[in-house]
């Protein structure tokens, strides 16, 4: 063979390892980041269903799934700072429902609906107030305290209404709930804008690392000059006062506050952290992989109903991936 032909051969192969170093690379860093794994996942879904339904892509039916998710997504990031301090927040779901009636009975009755968000986000931080105060002062595990919660504040929301629904709303209210700004709903501007301010808090701020660090290990971060119960009190607040928000941006965009809004909730949103790579014993999670875990919730519903699939089989994939990735965190740690 000639050194010609050798050089060309070689040169050949070289392009060849370097592609092959490339896909190796981008295959260990989606192995090792939640979050490109959840991209990967995200986008797989995405091109299957563009191919499964021709509905998917079409204008009204993106904006329906951004919207859907937006709504776990809000909710979902204040349950991320309650799971990485190794609890749990069960009563969600009943707190956006109980917001958002509280909104609607403010707004119904005359008021500027700001008044009424106002209520609504302060009804939902009582709640949070109640369940942080229970679990740093008598150390009720957070399952029962929240559970219990669950059901006080479902029973008020039904106990104000008797079942019934709200409306009533002023049109100005109503569009801020259904109008785009650029093509993207408000309540997703929103969301984008959290998610933001609880990565940059997660990150680089004092309150951020030290959630971390109690989820980590709270002995060790009392230990280090943590003031652990007042943390734990802040992250059962901010649960349960984004649940709220979610709520009220609901009636806005439902432009109706019902007895079961919320309903069954509580599920998707925990379902949202837990697929976002948070680990249910503590110390990690991400804002960023929150919303890519209530975006995959979002399209896998959305698929479902294109699909023509029975709506209680939405339920039991969603069980079935907590169960999954509460496996995986366990055999990971």
């Amino acid at each position: 063979m000639s050194t010609t032909e050798t050089q060309t051969k070689e040169s050949g192969s070289l392009p060849q390892a370097k592609r092959g170093r490339s896909v190796r690379q981008l295959l260990r860093t989606v192995n090792q980041v939640p979050e490109a794994r959840l991209m990967l996942a995200v986008l797989i879904i995405a091109v299957l269903l563009a191919f499964s339904s021709d509905a998917f892509l079409s204008p009204f039916n993106i904006v329906s799934v951004l919207m859907s998710f937006s709504f776990i997504a809000i909710a979902a990031l204040g349950q991320l700072l309650v799971i990485i301090t190794g609890g749990i927040d069960l009563s969600a779901g009943s707190v956006t429902g109980l917001a958002g009636m509280l909104a609607a009975f403010v707004i119904a009755a005359g008021y500027h609906p700001a008044l009424g968000i106002v209520v609504g986000l302060l009804g939902g931080t009582i709640v949070g107030v109640i369940n942080g105060f229970f679990v740093v002062r008598f150390k009720i595990h957070s399952f029962i305290i929240t559970l219990g919660m669950l059901q006080i504040a479902r029973g008020i929301t039904v106990g104000l209404t008797r079942g019934e629904t709200i409306t009533g709303f002023p049109e100005y209210f109503l569009s801020f709930g259904n109008n785009n700004f650029f093509g993207i709903p408000a309540p997703v501007w929103i969301m984008l804008t959290l998610v933001a301010l609880f990565s940059l808090m997660l990150t680089y701020t004092k309150l951020g690392r030290e959630l971390l660090a109690i989820g980590g290990n709270a002995n060790a971060a009392r230990l280090a000059g943590v003031p652990v119960e007042r943390n734990v009190m802040i992250a059962y607040v901010t649960s349960a006062t984004m649940a709220a928000l979610s709520g009220t941006l609901l009636i806005a965009r439902l432009g109706a506050a019902v007895s079961n809004a919320g309903v069954g909730a509580e599920l998707n949103v925990i379902a949202a952290v837990v697929i976002g790579g948070a680990s249910l014993s503590g110390g990690k999670g991400t804002a960023l992989g929150v919303m890519l875990g209530a975006l995959l919730i979002g399209l896998v519903n959305n698929a479902l109903v294109l699909l023509a699939v029975p709506t209680y089989w939405q339920q039991t994939f969603i069980g079935g991936v907590i169960v999954a990735a509460a496996l995986i965190d366990r055999l990971r740690r």
